[in-house]
């Protein structure tokens, strides 16, 4: 077995990229000569977005979370937290980040660009020590000098240039192997199973490009004459030729002698196992992005409460530590320590139940019956209606009393007074 070792010397020892090449990704590869590589690498977020499996994931994710509003929230005397929509982090934060860019886009190209990138850097632009502006560098623009803590940008498509402090640049890193510092793509941990799957599609694609030809055997009739008689291996050679070029020639029906027999394969072993490898890949992608397959229209059940727990699962397990790590990196960047504690920035996670009417309605339900939100609330927050009169109270539910009480008796709890006629 052959070894081969690939030496690289990579940049000073002061800076590291953020973004590695396909190159640096590793300083001492061992290869196997003997090991049959994949008919298709994936190395690059260009060709795992060409799986659907991949593609569905980003966009799901990205999708998603650009989807829920990021507010910026004032403490409130009563020691609640209010938007304040009087800031200018508001508008930045819900309609338009910079003069190319509105919010939705921000988040969404920033968390592909996480995802698949393994970093998303968001230059804070200043003007009267104020922020104005938001904007999203371009792919391979930023360079994190992990020993200074400084990046360097070098982006023409923003005009963007210079070296700046952390403070001026929001970090969004994916999964880090470094302690941290940078993120690595999903796509580098993911490899293998991308070039697998993608392997799989390249090969359906030649089968299919080929017509989808039918295939056969022609053999000997099963006790036929036997001796001088016999029918050779050059005589079914010859009808085999002959009956592929009819099918090729676009005849539905052919003819074979009655010595010879002609039996169709309708599938065979190798395109049995390339379905089953089509169908686990989908599962492993899955993984390795953290989204559960119903999503990605993949193994989805009949049950519905088995959809449903997926539909929790997906949301406490994947979303939710990805919305703890913008917002945690954003408070820290945008909200200066002498007013973090007046301050903050939260995503609205109940925006996630918008469009299902059904568990929205059941849970203004059990809000208002417990008195933890009045109507008006719902109605203006929630529903952006006109608040009503008298839905600014709070009331409770009162289903549950004393079993000697004189709701259970059916007495009335005031005294009685006097009736006059």
């Amino acid at each position: 077995m052959g070894i081969e070792f690939s030496f690289k010397i990579g940049r000073s020892r002061e800076e590291k990229r953020s973004i590695q090449s396909e190159k640096e990704e590793k300083i001492v590869e061992v290869r196997d000569r003997t090991t049959k590589e994949q008919p298709v690498s994936v190395k690059s977020p260009e060709q795992a977005m060409r799986l659907s499996t991949a593609f569905r994931c980003t966009d799901i994710l990205s999708g998603t979370i650009a989807s829920l509003p990021l507010y910026v929230k004032r403490k409130q005397n009563a020691g609640n937290y209010k938007v304040d929509d009087e800031n200018e982090l508001h508008y930045l934060l819900t309609k338009k980040a910079n003069r190319r860019m509105n919010s939705y886009d921000l988040i969404c190209n920033a968390i592909i660009q996480m995802v698949n990138r393994g970093n998303a850097y968001i230059f804070i632009k200043q003007m009267f020590g104020d922020t104005s502006e938001l904007i999203l560098c371009s792919n391979n623009s930023v360079t994190y000098d992990i020993y200074r803590d400084e990046y360097t940008i070098c982006d023409a498509i923003n005009r963007i240039f210079g070296t700046y402090s952390a403070e001026s640049v929001i970090h969004l890193k994916n999964k880090s192997l470094d302690g941290g510092y940078t993120g690595v793509s999903t796509i580098t941990y993911a490899s293998t199973v991308l070039s697998v799957s993608a392997s799989a599609d390249n090969q359906s694609l030649r089968t299919f490009q080929n017509g989808s030809k039918i295939k056969g055997i022609i053999s000997g009739v099963k006790g036929g004459m036997k001796g001088l008689s016999t029918v050779a291996d050059k005589q079914t050679s010859d009808v085999a030729v002959r009956v592929e070029k009819d099918f090729n020639s676009g005849r539905d029906i052919t003819s074979v002698n009655e010595d010879m027999t002609f039996t169709q394969l309708s599938i065979t072993p190798a395109d049995a196992q390339l379905l089953e490898t089509k169908k686990f890949s989908v599962f492993d992608i899955c993984r390795f992005y953290g989204v559960h397959p119903d999503k990605v229209f993949a193994g989805q059940s009949t049950n519905y409460k088995a959809s449903e727990m997926s539909q929790v699962a997906f949301l406490s397990d994947t979303l939710d530590p990805i919305l703890c790590r913008i917002e945690a990196e954003f408070n820290s960047k945008l909200i200066p320590r002498t007013i973090s504690h007046i301050y903050k920035i939260e995503f609205d996670r109940k925006a996630l139940y918008k469009t299902d009417i059904a568990t929205q309605t059941a849970c203004m339900e059990k809000e208002i019956q417990y008195g933890v939100s009045t109507p008006n609330e719902w109605r203006v927050t929630r529903e952006d209606k006109a608040p009503i009169p008298g839905g600014d109270i709070a009331f409770m539910s009162c289903n549950v009393a004393p079993i000697d009480s004189p709701k259970i008796k059916g007495e009335s709890a005031l005294p009685k007074t006097d009736i006059k006629t």
